[in-house]
C-alpha cells in the first residue's frame, strides 16, 4: 500500500491551499498536516476543526477571503479548479479568473510567498477542450512578465488516481468485472500518477527553492500504458479474463454531443463533452519526469500494478 509522505519541517511554517476539499487537495491536506505544516485552507462549506488547519470561508471570487488565505504564508498551493462544465466561459471563470484573483492577493503579501499551480497535462493541447484551454491560459498568466517577481512553479500531472478519486475509479471497477473500455487506437500511450506520488512531489517542492518553471509528472512507467497493458494488470490482479472493448471515436463523439445538450438543458455540469473525447483519444500522454527529478530529487514509487486492487 502507498505510504503517506512525512517530512521534518518547522512547525511554524504555514502553507495556503486551495481545492482542499477536492480529490487531490484533500489528500494533500492530510499529507501537509502529517508532515508538520500549518495549513490555511479555502472552503465554501463548514469543515471539521483541526489544530493544524485554519479554514477560510470563501471561494476564488472572494477577494477578502483570498487576502486572508495568503497572509502570513510561505507557500501557496493552488489546486482548486473545475473539470466539468458546459461552456468555455464556465471553465475560464474558475480556472483562469480564479487563478488571477489568487495571484492578485499573493502580490500584496510581504514577503511574497512561493506559488505552485497544480495544472494538468491536458494543458499541452489547449485546442483540445475547454478544460485544457482554461488550464493553459492559467499557466500563461502565471508565467507572464506581470508576475516575474514571484517564485513560480507549475506541475502538470497526468491522470491522477487513488483514495477519493471519482473519475478513474469507474474504469477500474469495470475492469475488476472483466471489461476494459478503451478509446483511441490500440497503440495509444496513457500515463497515470497515484495521488500519493503527486503529494510527495509537492512536499518536496516546499522543501527546496530550486524548482521554478513548468514540470510534467507521471508514475514513471516506461513508455506509459497501452490499453493491453492495463487489461493485463487487471488479469494479474484479479485472476480473471478481461475483455477489451474498443469504443469507436465517432460513437464517443455522438454520445458527448448528446450529453452536452442534456447537461445544458438540465443544468448539470457535463463531464463527457466533445473536448473530453479529444483528450481521451489522444495517442500519447507519456511524461518525462527527469527535469523535476533533477530539481528536487523526486521520483515516483507507485505503479498501477501494485495498488489496483486497493483503488476500486
Amino acid at each position: 500500500m502507498p505510504r503517506r509522505a512525512s517530512l521534518a519541517v518547522p512547525i511554524t511554517e504555514t502553507v495556503a491551499l486551495t481545492g482542499a476539499t477536492g480529490f487531490v487537495g484533500s489528500n494533500l491536506l492530510t499529507a501537509l498536516v502529517n508532515s508538520g505544516y500549518l495549513v490555511k485552507a479555502l472552503t465554501r462549506r463548514p469543515q471539521p476543526g483541526h489544530e493544524r488547519i485554519r479554514w477560510i470561508n470563501g471561494d476564488l471570487n472572494k477577494h477578502a477571503a483570498l487576502a486572508e488565505l495568503v497572509d502570513g504564508c510561505t507557500g501557496i498551493i493552488h489546486c482548486a479548479g473545475i473539470t466539468r462544465g458546459n461552456s468555455l466561459a464556465q471553465f475560464l471563470q474558475v480556472n483562469l479568473n480564479g487563478t488571477q484573483n489568487l495571484l492578485a492577493a499573493t502580490r500584496k503579501v510581504t514577503p511574497t510567498p512561493r506559488f505552485l499551480l497544480v495544472s494538468s497535462l491536458a494543458a499541452r493541447y489547449p485546442h483540445y477542450s475547454w478544460y485544457a484551454r482554461s488550464k493553459a491560459d492559467a499557466e500563461t498568466l502565471l508565467l507572464s512578465e506581470r508576475y516575474a517577481r514571484l517564485s513560480r512553479t507549475i506541475f502538470r500531472p497526468t491522470a491522477v488516481y487513488g483514495p477519493g478519486d471519482k473519475e478513474m475509479r469507474p474504469l477500474f471497477r469495470l475492469l475488476r468485472r472483466g471489461v476494459l473500455l478503451a478509446s483511441g487506437a490500440p497503440t495509444t500511450r496513457l500515463s497515470l500518477i497515484h495521488v500519493d506520488d503527486l503529494t510527495q512531489a509537492i512536499l518536496l517542492w516546499l522543501q527546496t527553492q530550486a524548482a521554478q518553471g513548468l514540470f510534467e509528472l507521471d508514475d514513471g512507467n516506461a513508455g506509459g500504458y497501452r490499453w493491453e497493458d492495463i487489461a493485463s494488470i487487471g488479469r494479474d490482479t484479479w485472476q480473471r479474463n478481461v475483455t477489451r472493448v474498443q469504443v469507436p471515436a465517432i460513437l464517443l463523439k455522438c454520445a458527448a454531443h448528446i450529453n452536452l445538450w442534456l447537461a445544458r438543458t438540465c443544468r448539470y455540469p457535463a463531464m463527457l463533452t466533445p473536448g473530453k473525447v479529444n483528450e481521451v483519444t489522444h495517442a500519447n500522454w507519456v511524461c518525462d519526469n527527469a527535469p523535476l527529478t533533477t530539481c528536487i530529487g523526486w521520483r515516483p514509487t507507485i505503479r498501477l500494478a501494485e495498488v489496483l486492487d486497493s483503488v476500486v
